[in-house]
């Protein structure tokens, strides 16, 4: 896994926007493990950064257009940041990936189920057959860290 440090840089260098603008959308489902990485940072932002601020958590799935299209009026006007996982080669495992474009969920499944985000931050994971609930949520929390971190600053 990158550096805390390194990560927290690259969300400064990336994320240029009056945090006030900032909505935070968590993508997946927890009812499959690999998946399980967006309601599980959904979560822990909640609890540290705000319920306002965040949609999709352990409780609350984002998974298809039609769960983005009941939060539209939440997300309408905001800067999105689209949180997610995406499947990677075992090199790219563990890293955190922030881009400058939209994550299309399903996409690492071959499916289009609506697209999201004007910033996205992509956890990479591979070997989905070993991964274990210790390390999901430890990614997790790492990217949580990460963004509480950046965003509290």
């Amino acid at each position: 896994m990158q550096e805390m440090q390194d990560y927290v840089n690259n969300l400064k260098r990336k994320i240029r926007v009056n945090k006030k603008q900032i909505i935070f959308v968590c993508i997946g489902t927890n009812e499959i493990l690999w998946d399980s990485i967006g309601p599980l940072v959904g979560s822990y932002l909640k609890q540290r950064i705000g319920e306002n601020k965040v949609l999709g958590d352990l409780k609350n799935n984002i998974c298809s257009q039609n769960d983005l299209i009941n939060y539209y009026p939440k997300i309408k006007n905001k800067f999105i940041v689209a949180i997610d996982s995406a499947i990677a080669s075992k090199e790219l495992a563990g890293e955190i990936f922030i881009n400058h474009h939209p994550i299309v969920m399903g996409l690492g499944v071959n499916k289009n189920k609506g697209t999201i985000g004007d910033i996205s931050i992509k956890a990479g994971i591979s070997e989905l057959e070993k991964m274990d609930e210790k390390y999901v949520k430890k990614f997790s929390e790492k990217i949580g860290e990460g963004i509480c971190f950046w965003y509290q600053e």
